[in-house]
């Protein structure tokens, strides 16, 4: 891989280290990182035109190299990889970086190619997938068999909630396909991870990782509402994005393509209701605090 960067990007590397597909180097006293390109590969003009508005707002963000054909991606047999300058020495996150990022993407001229927002759809077909492969691995995994049905369902009820208190509008902002809180800043301000959503994703996936991992903090939860004054709508978004079980399928995900082992799960599966006890208190904060009316998922508030 040092001949391939050295010729696509005139870099002449002394050493490189290799860690999940990801080559980490220094090069004149700036870290880089050659890292397979996960996204489809016509999106990839879309997450340069984020990269470059960002860079115009002068909003913090890793950078995205340009190869010497002044192409976002280069291909090495046959696959797509492209090169990040990380420009803030990896790093922690907390919630002051998703404060961040929202209080400097909004009102941007997005493509709609980068927008995730029909959760609908995505969910319900995301669920589709899950019980058809799921016939296929029965009784392989005891703990994905003893769990399975359960987690569907918070997926379903998740869908209900949406279909059910209709959102009529809500802004966007650059936001995260996933966050992991363990992964640190190189992640999230890597451009290859940005999508345009509502401001809420960000905030549900950071609530569920960082309780998943035992650094969560409802003080800091309570505070980041206070001062984002979220409408109705977002507030509906983000029960439901919440309730929708992302971080069990993203384990799920990783047992059935023999990444990890199934014990992974129990974690998930033995917090469940301490996390669906946190969720029935952020949804007696946002009506009783934020006095905003927001129908109660009933099963919740009785059972937590």
């Amino acid at each position: 891989m040092k001949n391939i960067i050295n010729y696509y990007y005139n870099i002449n590397i002394l050493n490189l280290y290799e860690v999940n597909n990801k080559y980490y180097f220094n090069y004149k006293n700036n870290d880089y990182i050659f890292l397979f390109f996960d996204r489809l590969i016509f999106e990839a003009p879309s997450i340069y035109n984020v990269y470059l508005e960002l860079k115009r707002r002068r909003v913090l963000t890793n950078d995205i190299v340009l190869n010497k054909d002044n192409q976002i991606l280069t291909i090495v047999d046959g696959m797509p990889y492209i090169l990040i300058k990380d420009n803030l020495k990896n790093r922690m996150i907390n919630i002051n970086d998703l404060l961040y990022f929202q209080n400097n993407t909004s009102n941007m001229n997005f493509d709609k190619k980068m927008i995730r927002f029909d959760y609908v759809k995505m969910w319900e077909s995301k669920i589709d997938f899950y019980e058809e492969q799921y016939k296929t691995i029965q009784k392989q995994y005891k703990l994905i068999d003893d769990s399975f049905d359960f987690y569907i369902g918070l997926g379903e009820n998740a869908i209900s909630y949406l279909v059910n208190n209709k959102i009529k509008q809500v802004d966007f902002f650059v936001s995260h396909r996933r966050i992991d809180i363990n992964k640190g800043s190189f992640d999230f301000y890597n451009p290859v991870n940005y999508i345009i959503d509502s401001r809420v994703r960000d905030l549900s996936e950071f609530i569920k990782n960082s309780f998943f991992n035992n650094k969560i903090n409802f003080d800091i939860i309570k505070i980041y509402l206070d001062y984002m004054n979220f409408s109705k709508d977002e507030y509906v978004l983000l029960i439901s994005r919440l309730l929708f079980p992302t971080y069990y399928f993203d384990m799920y995900d990783l047992i059935v393509n023999k990444k990890i082992d199934q014990s992974a799960l129990l974690n998930i599966i033995e917090r469940t209701g301490e996390y669906l006890s946190m969720l029935k208190k952020i949804f007696m904060y946002i009506v009783y605090q934020k006095k905003t009316n927001i129908p109660f998922i009933e099963w919740i508030i009785k059972e937590y």
